[in-house]
């Protein structure tokens, strides 16, 4: 049986800065390996580097040291030119903020990466629609949707071009509850059928969805046995 592939693997990650005289660490000697069809939360206060790591393990920053691995690639040295391309094709990236053009419809917001790529589908767009709840609503105009559905449209945007690993930073942190919960049901779907998700939140009882937890503490890994205090349930930290 051949080896699964990590959908992302990061080895001895620093991202450092120099504020006047002082060197900041924003991330220090970060090590994380996420497999097809986990769902990986990673939590911290603000200022902890949970959207330094993001940014990485996105591909929106390079490291000041070490790599980042995603789905077999090493993107660490990857051109730029290269990088933009390799970004659209094999990541996925839901914000807080919804980040629809809006006067677009629904459906032409979902299919910009498909544009993007020269790979334009109608039945792509529409795929992806219904596996988020959004069939009914591909000529609707963003500002006739609720928040719940803004980011529905965010989510099938950034599943169009079937990425293997989908990156949340705060997905549900602008959303009533009913539709928060609707959105972790999605994240829920998609993990199941075999997608990689980290979703970074300051909720933890959005964070006890996930089959693992981290917590980072000024750029760095809390130890393992450092209780997150996560809601009651069945997940644990790592």
């Amino acid at each position: 049986m051949s080896e699964i592939t990590p959908a992302l693997r990061v080895e001895g990650l620093w991202r450092s800065y120099q504020r006047g005289s002082e060197t900041v660490h924003a991330l220090a000697d970060f090590d994380l390996e996420v497999m097809p069809g986990e769902m990986v939360g990673i939590v911290g206060r603000s200022g902890s580097g949970k959207t330094t790591f993001l940014n990485q393990a996105g591909c929106l920053d390079r490291p000041t040291r070490g790599t980042v691995t995603i789905a077999g690639v090493d993107v660490t040295e990857l051109p730029e030119e290269e990088l933009v391309g390799f970004r659209r094709d094999h990541i996925g990236f839901i914000f807080q903020l919804f980040y629809l053009l809006p006067t677009l419809t629904v459906a032409e917001n979902v299919g910009l990466p498909l544009l993007f790529a020269r790979a334009e589908s109608a039945d792509r767009v529409r795929e992806v629609c219904a596996q988020v709840g959004l069939e009914d609503k591909l000529g609707v105009l963003p500002g006739n949707l609720d928040g719940g559905d803004m980011q529905r449209v965010a989510i099938a945007r950034a599943l169009v071009n079937r990425p293997e690993l989908l990156l949340a930073d705060e997905p549900t942190g602008r959303l009533e509850r009913a539709s928060r919960d609707a959105v972790l049901e999605i994240f829920e779907s998609l993990r199941t059928d075999g997608l990689a998700i980290i979703m970074a939140t300051h909720d933890l009882e959005q964070a006890a969805h996930c089959e693992r937890v981290i917590e980072l503490r000024d750029g760095r890994l809390a130890s393992p046995k450092e209780d997150i205090h996560l809601p009651a349930g069945n997940h644990a930290p790592v």
